[in-house]
């Protein structure tokens, strides 16, 4: 049997999880931007995490965090749901499919071939749209960040495919993975937009004003400001690892803050800065629209940062972790000054 949704229209983006909730809204007749979807989700975050193979920072809030204060703030429902038996999980895919209901499903990234992956970059929090399915073929239509009109960087090349048929068995793996961090474990969505309120003055200065104290209070000293001010400290602690584990941390953190990686550009800074401007278009506030565009400016210089992780990842080079942290330690000082005026602007 074979079954494609019919008006469902794959669409490209900067972030996986807001590129797939902006289809699924499209698809239900809810459209917001990208943008509009992380800012109201409260997406805006920093963490610096010391694992093991490699220290990493991340820019935006926890998965599951995202999706659940997102449809709090508008009124819907998003059950993300999971099950142990993936033969379960694939007859419950295929069952929504055929009822014309897009899948937004999380995935393992180096099963999934059309990625070129090496086989230990496991990231399973990265989410797709699967909008059919062909079993004489056995594969799933896919709809992820690139389009034909969006390529994305791969370590093969760009990739800008409307769609792709990813085969049963690469999709089993994929879902299924137990892999840290964020391992999938059968995990996908379903919404239920009956309750939808929409965008409004009174959501919109919640969710600002939540980002600007989990940023400026954090709950601990690796995220908020004070995780940036301690990822200008750890770095140069780097200086002790062996040249693969220098290069692995440099290109792992390349892809967590450059658009490359889907963040939008910037560890996520520039789609707060453009969420900013459409939020002060509502209020009519010039004030947050000045802010929003200094943080699209302060994008520009954490891909300063980005590039010059990808530089340590070329050459394993140590004077560039000086080089980073004196950048950072400006970057600190300056987020503290930007959320301090939105939070006082907001309150």
């Amino acid at each position: 049997m074979k079954k494609v949704i019919e008006h469902f229209k794959p669409q490209g983006g900067k972030h996986c999880i807001t590129t797939s909730m902006k289809q699924v809204f499209d698809f239900y007749g809810y459209s917001l931007s990208e943008e509009m979807l992380f800012g109201i989700g409260e997406g805006l975050d920093f963490t610096y995490i010391n694992l093991a193979a490699a220290p990493m920072v991340a820019g935006r809030s926890k998965v599951l965090e995202f999706e659940e204060t997102l449809a709090g703030r508008l009124g819907i429902t998003i059950r993300v749901k999971q099950n142990k038996d993936y033969g379960k999980v694939f007859e419950k895919t295929k069952q929504m499919i055929e009822s014309d209901h897009p899948v937004m499903a999380y995935v393992d990234m180096p099963f999934i071939s059309y990625f070129g992956l090496d086989d230990n970059s496991h990231f399973g929090g990265h989410s797709i749209i699967l909008f059919g399915y062909d079993d004489e073929e056995e594969c799933f239509y896919v709809s992820d960040r690139d389009n034909s009109d969006y390529p994305i960087r791969t370590p093969n090349g760009p990739i800008r495919e409307d769609y792709h048929l990813v085969p049963y068995r690469e999709m089993q793996a994929a879902r299924s993975s137990n892999y840290k961090p964020f391992p999938p474990n059968n995990k996908y969505a379903e919404f239920d937009f009956s309750g939808f309120r929409g965008i409004n003055r009174d959501n919109l200065t919640a969710s600002i004003l939540a980002v600007c104290e989990k940023m400026l209070n954090p709950p601990a000293s690796l995220k908020g400001v004070s995780g940036i001010q301690k990822f200008s400290k750890e770095v140069r602690k780097w200086s002790k690892f062996d040249v693969h584990k220098l290069k692995r941390a440099g290109i792992t953190n390349y892809f967590l803050i450059n658009a490359d990686g889907g963040t939008g550009g910037g560890i996520f800074r520039k789609m707060y800065g453009v969420f900013l401007n459409e939020a002060a278009g509502i209020f009519q506030n010039d004030t947050v629209s000045q802010i929003g565009n200094q943080y699209i400016e302060l994008s520009g210089q954490w891909d300063i940062v980005g590039d010059t992780m990808w530089q340590l990842h070329q050459t394993g080079e140590q004077g560039l972790l000086e080089v980073m942290s004196e950048r950072i330690l400006q970057l600190y000082h300056m987020e503290v000054d930007l959320m301090t005026r939105l939070q006082r602007e907001m309150s």
